[in-house]
């Protein structure tokens, strides 16, 4: 609903989800005015694969779902495929943090300097700390007073 607010007609909204996730998140994100434009594949190799029990897989990618405000996009062409250098997880801010080196990869992909980043799931602020070092601005949120004071320290704000 934020993303429908507040972008500008043609603007991305991309949501990284687990696979196990995704019929529940395609729900969610079944919002007036979002139209879904394609998924992103967004790779970890190396050892942080994330291991999926119930499925009995590991998994070396994430999908980054792509949605637009409005029914198209207008931008430059962008390649499908994102990547975090060899063993680049980092969970050291958050229990869910991910690596500097891949959301630089998106920031690069989808974003120009000057433009804003919203984080509505900020953690530990990895986006916002790789979006102002690539001279974006940044708007963090998160419902958890500690990961917003961890944040706050790491991007220097």
């Amino acid at each position: 609903e934020v993303a429908v607010r507040v972008l500008k007609p043609g603007g991305s909204l991309l949501v990284m989800s687990g696979q196990s996730h995704l019929p529940e998140v395609f729900t969610a994100l079944q919002i007036t005015g979002l139209c879904y434009h394609w998924t992103v594949a967004y790779l970890t190799p190396g050892g942080q694969a994330c291991q999926i029990w119930a499925r009995r897989v590991n998994t070396f990618w994430k999908p980054v779902l792509w949605f637009v405000k409005g029914s198209s996009y207008d931008g430059d062409w962008i390649g499908d495929v994102a990547r975090s250098k060899p063993n680049d997880n980092d969970k050291s801010f958050h229990e869910w943090g991910q690596s500097e080196s891949g959301i630089s990869d998106l920031l690069e992909r989808f974003t120009c300097p000057g433009q804003t980043i919203l984080d509505p799931f900020l953690g530990g602020g990895t986006t916002g700390f790789v979006a102002v070092k690539m001279g974006r601005r940044f708007i963090g949120i998160d419902s958890d007073a500690e990961a917003l004071n961890t944040a706050r320290a790491r991007i220097g704000t």
